[in-house]
């Protein structure tokens, strides 16, 4: 009895482990096998529009086109002492009931850092009030005209850390 009563509770452990995403402070992480929440682009449709703030240590820029065709598209660049540091192309895309971003970045010069067909993929994980998650990179609507973005950032040696990005929309 006792041993079926310890299985019982070690099964109910990992299925709360593998069922929900993994929390690191503001992101969470996507668990394999776990299908994304049912989500649309019109859920995120609030964030047409031109995006100013501060992160990385520099002024960011963010635009977000309306949704069409079932994706929007947008950019991101920062600049950071009179000078541009880097760019991204992404978008947010319905996939099979929920949604992903897909990004490339580029260098002020645009040559990329991803391999010509290689996109950097963050699936949904999560979709709360006025935030939505997806693995490793969170979009919290603070109010009408307000946002932050927190990313989790690889750096050397495999350590991990939280950027967080707070935008004011421009328009």
């Amino acid at each position: 009895m006792r041993d079926k009563l310890l299985a019982s509770i070690v099964c109910s452990v990992l299925f709360l482990i593998l069922a929900f995403p993994a929390r690191s402070g503001e992101t969470r992480s996507a668990v394999a096998g776990v299908p994304g929440p049912q989500a649309s682009l019109a859920g995120l449709s609030w964030l047409a529009g031109e995006w100013q703030g501060e992160g990385l240590g520099g002024q960011v820029l963010d635009t977000f086109s309306a949704p069409a065709g079932g994706q929007m598209v947008g950019h991101f660049r920062l600049v950071k002492d009179g000078k541009v540091v880097f760019y991204e192309l992404f978008t947010f895309a319905e996939v099979n009931g929920s949604l992903e971003m897909r990004v490339k970045h580029f260098n002020p010069d645009l040559t990329g850092w991803e391999e010509k067909a290689k996109v950097q993929t963050f699936p949904l994980v999560a979709v709360e009030k006025d935030a939505w998650f997806f693995d490793g990179v969170t979009m919290r609507r603070t109010s009408n005209d307000q946002m932050t973005t927190t990313v989790l950032i690889s750096g050397s040696n495999s350590q991990t850390r939280e950027e967080r990005f707070v935008y004011r929309r421009t328009r």
